[in-house]
């Protein structure tokens, strides 16, 4: 009569198999995750970012020059932008650079209505987001 030990112990074998193969699939699934909810984190503070933009080119009217002293960041005449570190706190040239917000003015073809796209962007140069922007221009002849 055969013994049955080595059929045994086969099927352990096969078993152990399965679940390594089951707990890899499982880490890949974690690590995907994990993955997925930093990137949603980041264009999510990316958006706020991008939102604070708005809102200040509201308040002012659209006068760039004017959020840029009050916000931060620099207008050059073309374009508003500033740079962000890691923390998402506006860098002040001491810490290496994360992100950067650029907007730029764009024509509405409306009068009195200013618009302008906000977009913000790591430091590889990736597009996070990207916000149109749109506020009621003052009538200076009025």
């Amino acid at each position: 009569m055969k013994s049955k030990a080595p059929l045994a112990l086969m099927e352990q074998l096969v078993m152990v198999l399965v679940v390594a193969l089951a707990a890899a699939l499982c880490l890949q699934a974690f690590t995907l995750a994990d993955q997925t909810s930093r990137r949603n984190a980041e264009r999510g503070r990316a958006l706020t970012q991008a939102q604070n933009a708005v809102e200040m080119l509201k308040n002012v009217h659209g006068d760039f020059e004017e959020a840029a002293r009050l916000y931060g960041g620099t207008w050059n005449g073309l374009m508003w932008g500033w740079s962000l570190d890691e923390d998402w706190g506006i860098a002040d040239g001491t810490v290496p650079l994360a992100y950067h917000v650029l907007v730029t003015p764009t024509d509405s073809a409306v009068p009195l209505l200013g618009t302008a796209d906000v977009s913000v962007y790591t430091a590889d140069g990736e597009q996070l987001c990207s916000l149109p922007a749109a506020w009621q221009e003052v009538d200076s002849d009025a």
